[in-house]
């Protein structure tokens, strides 16, 4: 067998430390959304249930057949918040085996188009069935195969009656799905007032497209 020269051996080594580079996962905390990006002021919260799997990711339209929940290897989800304002806004960084994050996407895809016209249970604990109205958003700056909604939740919740708006993005690179959320704090979130809301979490989706890679273009 032929030895390396000195000089091969060496590139040889090079090699294998940047395939093992390019195979290290990625560092959530640097995809996550900066406070900056969202907005002055804004300050960055971390959540009790923000890190690892044991919180679910995907629960548009309840959270009935999502396999891909499964496939997830890393999770990160952080909030931001601004003194008096009436908005907020949470990000979620998830990680998957190869394949996963479209699937994911395509997941997404099938709730919001067959989203049921009736009360389902919702993916969060303690709540009664509520119907959700999910109707797609266009945003030419997002990447492409994205996923924009505004969700109507309307029901009773402790004999109040509900009707509120909120709105999230999905987006994919590669192996890797970011989840953009909005929320009102205070004051009403009802289906005719909520455009401020919707231009605020399209915003934030925006930046966190070009976390996901440098430039806004197709997606691996």
């Amino acid at each position: 067998m032929r030895r390396l020269t000195a000089a091969a051996a060496a590139a040889a080594a090079a090699l294998a430390l940047a395939g093992s580079a390019l195979a290290a996962p990625p560092d959530l905390t640097k995809l996550a959304l900066s406070a900056k990006q969202v907005g002055a002021s804004y300050v960055l919260l971390q959540r009790t249930d923000g890190h690892g799997l044991g919180t679910r990711t995907l629960d548009l339209c309840g959270t009935a057949n999502y396999p891909s929940e499964k496939l997830r290897t890393s999770r990160l989800q952080v909030e931001y918040l601004r003194k008096d304002d009436r908005l907020g806004l949470s990000n979620e960084v998830v990680t998957y085996k190869p394949g996963g994050a479209a699937q994911a996407l395509r997941e997404l895809y099938a709730h919001a188009t067959s989203c049921p016209h009736k009360p389902i249970v919702p993916g969060e604990q303690n709540l009664p069935p509520l119907t959700f109205t999910v109707t797609r958003l266009k945003d030419s700056n997002l990447l492409r195969g994205y996923l924009a909604v505004r969700v109507r939740t309307v029901g009773v919740i402790k004999g109040k009656k509900v009707d509120q708006i909120s709105y999230a993005v999905y987006q994919r690179y590669g192996n890797v799905l970011s989840g953009v959320y909005s929320y009102v704090l205070t004051g009403p979130a009802t289906y005719g007032n909520a455009a401020d809301q919707m231009a605020f979490c399209l915003h934030a989706a925006e930046q966190s497209a070009l976390n996901l890679q440098p430039v806004v273009g197709p997606s691996a």
